[in-house]
């Protein structure tokens, strides 16, 4: 028998089955993938059809010619109409930017290519804002109503946006008092600003801005070094911050920053990646009053380093901003750590961390001691009215949670626990219906020979449970365990109703206010959540055997 005829048998014989165990595991894997790819897309791709983000690589040239998006079919057109229209209304916005000049930087070898793909990006923007009827009607109306669109503004700013620059608009600095001081204009960056060192060139991009012209030959090539002298006219201690109106590349080349204030030297405290072809603010922001708040840490804080400061006067500053280079694996990892890096400094990560660590350790030790004790009398002791009580117990899991919730509030409130973290750990102490039941069908199974031989030794009853019982039920207490940890890590309700100080928030709530804070950004928010999810996952795979053993050996079938 052939070796393809042994692999044809096992596979009709059982292979079939792995395959679809694979299968179904896949799928379920599929939200969890989603996630992690979400999490590392930008925002553009986030709002794209693209389903894995895109790869960065080594970015040696600025300024380059942006890749189009290809128009898609809207719906309501058949195929082979499309076919037909699409390539008249690129022709139709190619013709139309002959007539627009070329912005800064995108020429001369460029000029070709960038209005060719500007024409592809434009029309990929326009058809979707066509009207419906307009495809249906006659091609010649459909025309007239498409170059109406094109306008001279909508030509150069397609021109403008398919051509990706490094540019810097408005440089500005704030004082302690909230006084705002404009240094210089965009326009006016390439004349003032100088180019410390580096393979690089500022240029005018217009009457708003100035772009960056560079050349990296490797990603060990030394950074490009820009610098800015100025005068605020205020003492170096009420210098606040200092704003930088930047528009990146998508290189995703590192961006530091330091600043010579007075006699103190000071360097940017994390690496800035220049990522996505999107107009932001630099903040550098030195220490302050901002630094102990729960705001979102949207600026980069500086910090004092030693070495002399170069500024000429007391009111005297001196900006440098550093471009290094990146690899293509130094990029790759610039696009995974920057939206994780983002959650971070979004919110208090570690105080909330901290909250949910001493939440999840209240309730264990509440749960894992309530279930076992209170289930040892059930399962081991005779008293009378044992039965009635146990009935009793079960029916509590009839009750809804969103029944209790107003009761238990004002319960709690009474006692002067209100925004405070004792609700939503002393319950755990008291026990709940669901471990208990599940450790009492448990100790059921274990021999009374082991307890009586334990009397006859000595022990009494609370001995009995600690020496003899607990080493017995060590799978169930496991499952247990995961079962609470997984619900204390994940709670929200509780924490939204009964915290009101930001300070106590847990890691669930923490998530929820960033949500608020970032106003919806999705990459943001599924960085954060893989965050929070991580852990769930990493301890269920470490403990997976016990929390089988525990739910199979108390005899519940799923």
């Amino acid at each position: 028998m052939s070796a393809l005829d042994r692999v044809g048998r096992w596979f009709a014989r059982r292979g079939w089955v792995y395959l679809l165990l694979l299968c179904g595991v896949g799928i379920f894997m599929l939200p969890l993938v989603w996630m992690v790819g979400m999490s590392i897309k930008t925002d553009d791709e986030a709002v794209s059809t693209r389903i894995f983000p895109e790869i960065p690589t080594f970015r040696a040239d600025s300024p380059i010619v942006r890749k189009p998006n290809q128009p898609q079919r809207p719906e309501g057109v058949a195929p082979a109409d499309w076919k037909e229209l699409l390539p008249l209304l690129i022709r139709q916005a190619r013709a139309s930017l002959d007539a627009c000049p070329i912005p800064p930087g995108g020429e001369p070898a460029g000029a070709q290519i960038l209005r060719d793909d500007a024409a592809t990006q434009l029309t990929a923007k326009l058809v979707e804002k066509l009207p419906e009827k307009s495809w249906t009607g006659d091609r010649v109306a459909l025309m007239s109503a498409y170059t109406r669109l094109l306008t001279p503004e909508v030509l150069h700013d397609a021109l403008d946006n398919q051509l990706g620059r490094l540019e810097f608009g408005a440089l500005q600095a704030q004082s302690l008092d909230g006084r705002i001081f404009n240094i210089s204009s965009g326009s006016q960056i390439a004349r003032d600003w100088k180019v410390e060192s580096g393979p690089g060139q500022l240029l005018p991009a217009g009457d708003d801005a100035s772009y960056l012209r560079y050349h990296f030959n490797s990603s060990d090539d030394p950074p490009v070094v820009l610098r800015a002298d100025f005068d605020v006219q205020v003492a170096p201690d009420q210098l606040h911050q200092v704003i930088v109106a930047m528009k990146g590349d998508d290189s995703w080349h590192h961006l530091d920053a330091a600043l010579d204030c007075g006699v103190t030297h000071w360097r940017s405290t994390w690496t800035t990646y220049i990522a996505q072809y999107r107009v932001s603010s630099l903040i550098f922001q030195l220490p302050g009053f901002d630094d102990s708040t729960y705001r979102p840490k949207t600026w980069i804080p500086l910090q004092s380093v030693s070495g002399s400061s170069s500024a000429s006067s007391p009111t005297a500053v001196t900006l440098r901003l550093f471009i290094r280079p990146s690899s293509t694996l130094g990029a790759i990892w610039g696009k995974v750590e920057r939206n994780y890096g983002r959650a971070f400094r979004s919110i208090p990560f570690w105080t909330y961390l901290g909250n949910s660590v001493l939440l999840v350790a209240l309730q264990l030790a509440g749960a894992l001691f309530s279930s076992s004790f209170v289930a040892y009398a059930f399962a081991r002791l005779q008293w009378p009215g044992r039965a009635i009580a146990f009935g009793i117990l079960l029916g509590t899991m009839m009750i809804p949670g969103q029944v209790t919730m107003i009761p238990s509030f004002v319960i709690w409130r009474s006692l002067g626990w209100y925004n405070t973290l004792n609700p939503l750990w002393v319950p755990a102490w008291f026990g709940s219906a669901f471990f208990i039941f599940l450790m009492t069908q448990n100790m059921k199974t274990i021999p009374r020979e082991l307890e009586e031989a334990a009397r006859i030794d000595g022990l009494n009853a609370i001995q009995a449970w600690w020496y003899i019982i607990l080493p017995l039920v060590k799978p169930t207490l496991a499952a247990i365990a995961i079962m609470v940890f997984m619900g204390a890590w994940n709670d929200f309700m509780g924490p939204l109703v009964m915290l009101r100080d930001q300070s106590r928030f847990p890691l669930s709530l923490g998530l929820f206010s960033m949500n608020l804070d970032q106003g919806g950004d999705s990459t943001l928010i599924m960085a954060g959540n893989m965050l929070m999810t991580m852990p769930v996952i990493l301890i269920f795979f470490l403990f997976q055997r016990y929390f089988i053993e525990g739910v199979s050996v108390t005899g519940i079938k799923g």
